[in-house]
């Protein structure tokens, strides 16, 4: 069974890759991911944080940034090709 997957298929990344997606350094991701802000999961000594968790991380930033604008009377308006879960 040998499959290709490309970045877009993978399901988890390592904590480098992860501050790569999220132009952050290393360190702030093992912060985020104490914390508890970022969910990553063990498979054996490896620590791995799921793609899903990069995603739900973003959204959360854009819902506290949009409730933080909203608050001023001022508006902000998602990236492209970022989905809003508050829609």
């Amino acid at each position: 069974m040998n499959e290709s997957f490309t970045a877009d298929d993978q399901l988890l990344v390592t904590p480098e890759e992860a501050a790569r997606r999220l132009s952050v350094g290393r360190t702030t991701i093992y912060e985020l991911m104490a914390s508890g802000e970022l969910q990553s999961v063990n498979i054996g000594r490896c620590r791995r944080v799921p793609v899903s968790s990069l995603s739900l991380f973003v959204n959360r930033l854009i819902g506290d940034a949009v409730v933080g604008q909203s608050r001023s009377g001022a508006s902000i308006e998602p990236a492209p090709g970022i989905r809003n879960s508050l829609a």
